[in-house]
């Protein structure tokens, strides 16, 4: 219906916009080759839309998603200079110079404009997010900390709840792979928050990061009873990525109770799925560092190579401790 629709009303902005979001109707449609769905939908779009800025700063996060990042540059630069206050495009640019590898020219640009954003701002907490992700991975943990207690801490966040959630336990899960200290208060106050505003199984990117609360705080009993509601939901067919994220939640809850045997079998064959769960390939990020983590503890370091040798071309630095073993 989507594609019936916009063949007969390309310019319907609004239906555009519910399609291209990653986690839009494709991006949560748990389909495998979504990201190219989504970019040859934008392509094929384009000649309606002409120079229009938001539509270039859609397109442009689409083709980075894709992996056509000589495509996107272009499109997001464009868009910038067409209108540089738009909080879509400084969230397109930061996907694109994320994919890119070039977290020096991501600083460069949000600081400044995050400087000029209103701080309650929906995007806010979520570029926010972006920057620390750069901080991270050219090691300046001070800077990162710091975006995090001003703006990313389920205090400071100005998004909605799925946003909050994903952002501080992302940060939070980022950072101790990196190697930096864990800070329990900041676990348990996420924990609290996931089991009274996302109590129930939903959106497959919220429900990762529910997944890695209760697999830190060590709620197991949250934690069977949410996989088994997922599995439920599956087997009724109501639940897009069916069995990936279940078989997520056992593999990170044995990565955190140290049996990196078991979290290896679990996680290894969902290698190249993370797609199915909607959001962006920063998001999915997450998970994958986890692997190869995972992978670093157990002196597998061959597998940890492969794995690396996997990653998608251009992607940013992979901020995890112990990969320098991999030189």
């Amino acid at each position: 219906m989507l594609h019936e629709h916009l063949a007969a009303w390309p310019r319907d902005a609004l239906v555009v916009a519910t399609a291209a979001n990653p986690n839009g109707l494709i991006g949560g449609s748990g389909r495998i080759g979504q990201k190219h769905q989504i970019a040859v939908l934008m392509d094929n779009l384009a000649p309606h839309y002409g120079d229009d800025y938001w539509f270039l700063a859609y397109h442009a996060m689409a083709l980075s998603e894709d992996g056509q990042l000589a495509a996107a540059r272009p499109k997001i630069e464009r868009s910038v200079a067409m209108n540089p206050k738009n909080a879509h495009v400084a969230h397109g640019f930061a996907h694109v110079c994320y994919e890119s590898g070039d977290p020096d020219a991501a600083r460069a640009f949000l600081s400044p404009w995050l400087s000029d954003y209103p701080r309650d701002g929906f995007f806010y907490g979520h570029l926010s997010w972006h920057l620390s992700l750069c901080e991270l991975q050219t090691g300046n943990w001070e800077q990162a900390l710091r975006l995090y207690q001003d703006a990313i801490a389920l205090d400071r966040h100005s998004g909605g709840p799925q946003q909050k959630m994903s952002d501080a336990t992302a940060f939070l899960w980022r950072s101790e792979l990196a190697g930096h200290p864990r800070d329990t208060a900041a676990w348990r106050a996420m924990h609290d928050y996931a089991n009274g505003a996302l109590p129930q199984p939903g959106s497959g990117l919220a429900d990762l990061h529910v997944i890695l609360v209760q697999a830190v705080i060590g709620d197991d009993t949250a934690l069977t009873a949410r996989t088994r509601q997922m599995e439920e939901l599956a087997n009724a067919g109501r639940y897009p990525s069916g069995s990936y994220l279940p078989t997520l939640a056992r593999g990170l809850a044995a990565f955190q109770r140290g049996d990196l045997p078991t979290a290896i079998e679990a996680l290894a064959p969902l290698a190249g799925e993370t797609e199915r769960i909607g959001g962006s390939r920063a998001q999915h990020d997450v998970i994958e560092f986890t692997l190869l983590k995972a992978y670093l503890d157990a002196g597998r370091l061959e597998e940890a190579r492969l794995l690396l040798s996997a990653r998608r071309p251009g992607a940013s630095g992979v901020p995890v401790v112990g990969v320098a073993a991999l030189q």
